[in-house]
């Protein structure tokens, strides 16, 4: 009875797979296709933009949450005080929430550009109730443009990044635009490459989703937002620890339309260090899981076609589909010991998952250094070692995920842990979840050495194939753990 237990739930977890990467394959067809469209348009020599007159600007407020980032705040207000708009319809919002030196070199930036006429101002207020969201909501109540641009404290927007995006609202059923981003740091190692191809195939799934009137998940940094859309929707809820995500579901169910520009590219930083990295990704993880559950009936509920809430349900519960992954690397050792009791269909599933991951792996290739911006060649081996570390890199991801659903379902809803950047991330003290999460990577990969091992031993070897890649992603993050420690 186990045994067909067992492979009952490997079998559909892998259909649940299998659907999720064919819905994904189409939208990264869809990105190539319009990318080709966009390229033969801007080739096309009857093209010519229309005029952007400054006496047909709407009024654009640009917020800037930030929260203890003394060493990249300076450059963040520098550079949107550079943004080329009438500044008769522009106006600066700083919204600190700092607890150290921030306060004092970001109300020295803004005198200095206030003198020479920019309007920019700087507000803070008494605690810091709803963290980010919070922040936010105290800052559209003291702003008064049409338009809302959201840039976070590590981000540098081209200075033509508002000529670029606010044309876009002249159609009124747009509500929100999100715009590409690039990485200052992606060459830094490994890790930060990584997270820069993995951001790259997010960017790029993304314009197949735009294309294909999808519905997206988007960030709230390097983006715009119709004031009318936000009053619309009820606001930004500050009950999530990514709100971003969730007023931007909130606003494509209430079908407003969306743009992503993934051509106006602001540059950013990633996390440096494991500990930043996975103390973000099972912030991230809550937030996206908190989301789907608070949006499932009316995702369920709302007319759409068919398609579209196929790719709605993808969109939303991929998060516990990666989950999932980890619940299949627990599973694992049992497994090995029901090798003479698995039969064809046991087989059947490993084959199936195995042409998923092949599937898989070849369209993350494709669009994440499309996305990224990556064109350079490089070397045919090289590339396989990095194709093969990047996939191995979604097991440790997985236990992150798999930690964020164990914590909502044990009552941990609100806890926000900032993602430190830049050197300071080794100076800063981390949450005690980061701990918990890198003796979770030491054990899992212990436990999975140990299913590699008995696999071996009882000659299963689709279970053999699955561990070694897990031991390998599971190395890859111990490593990075334990570089940072000697620095």
């Amino acid at each position: 009875m186990l045994p067909i237990l067992f492979q009952s739930t490997f079998f559909l977890f892998v259909v649940c797979y299998a659907v999720y990467v064919l819905l994904e394959l189409r939208t990264v067809i869809l990105a190539d296709k319009s990318e080709k469209l966009c390229l033969e348009e801007m080739d096309a020599p009857d093209t010519v933009d229309a005029p952007f007159l400054p006496e047909t600007c709407p009024t654009v407020s640009v917020l800037l949450p930030i929260y203890n980032e003394s060493e990249v705040v300076q450059r963040l207000i520098d550079s949107v005080c550079d943004l080329d708009y009438p500044t008769d319809k522009l106006e600066i919002l700083v919204l600190d929430d700092s607890t150290d030196s921030t306060t004092a070199l970001a109300q020295a930036r803004v005198d200095a550009h206030a003198a020479r006429g920019i309007p920019i101002r700087l507000l803070r207020r008494d605690n810091r109730a709803g963290y980010k969201a919070g922040n936010l909501i105290h800052g559209m109540q003291h702003a008064n443009g049409e338009f809302l641009a959201i840039f976070d404290a590590d981000c540098v927007p081209p200075r033509d990044f508002l000529l670029k995006t606010i044309p876009s609202f002249n159609d009124p059923a747009i509500g929100f635009l999100q715009t590409g981003i690039s990485y200052t740091n992606r060459n830094a190692s490994f890790l930060t490459m990584f997270q820069a191809l993995e951001s790259g195939h997010r960017q790029f799934v993304t314009v197949g989703r735009c294309s294909g009137g999808f519905m997206a998940s988007l960030s709230s940094n390097s983006c715009v937002w119709r004031r009318a859309c936000i009053e619309d929707i009820g606001g930004i809820n500050a009950e999530t620890v990514t709100e971003d995500v969730d007023f931007g579901y909130r606003a494509q169910l209430r079908a407003w339309k969306y743009v992503f520009l993934r051509n106006v590219v602001s540059a950013t930083e990633l996390p440096a260090t494991m500990s930043a990295f996975r103390v973000q990704r099972e912030r991230w993880a809550r937030g996206l899981i908190q989301n789907a559950a608070r949006h499932v009936r009316a995702m369920f509920t709302v007319p759409m076609p068919t398609a579209v809430r196929m790719h709605a349900i993808s969109m939303m519960f991929s998060s516990l589909l990666l989950a999932s992954f980890y619940v299949m690397i627990l599973l694992a050792l049992p497994l090995t010991f029901m090798t003479k009791s698995l039969g064809a269909f046991f087989t059947l599933s490993c084959v199936l998952f195995l042409l998923t991951t092949v599937v898989w792996a070849c369209s993350n290739f494709v669009s994440s250094r499309q996305g990224a911006f990556l064109k350079r060649r490089e070397p045919i081996g090289k590339l396989i070692l990095r194709t093969y570390a990047y996939v191995a890199m979604f097991f440790p991801i997985s236990l992150y995920y798999f930690c964020a659903a164990m914590r909502i379902l044990a009552g941990v809803q609100g806890e926000f842990n900032r993602t430190p950047k830049g050197e300071s991330a080794l100076r800063e003290k981390q949450p005690p979840i980061s701990s918990v999460l890198f003796s979770l990577e030491v054990l899992t990969l212990v436990y999975a050495l140990a299913t590699l091992a008995c696999a071996v031993v009882m000659q299963n070897y689709w279970v053999c194939l699955f561990s070694f890649i897990v031991c390998s992603g599971f190395a890859l993050a111990t490593f990075f753990s334990l570089q940072e420690r000697e620095v």
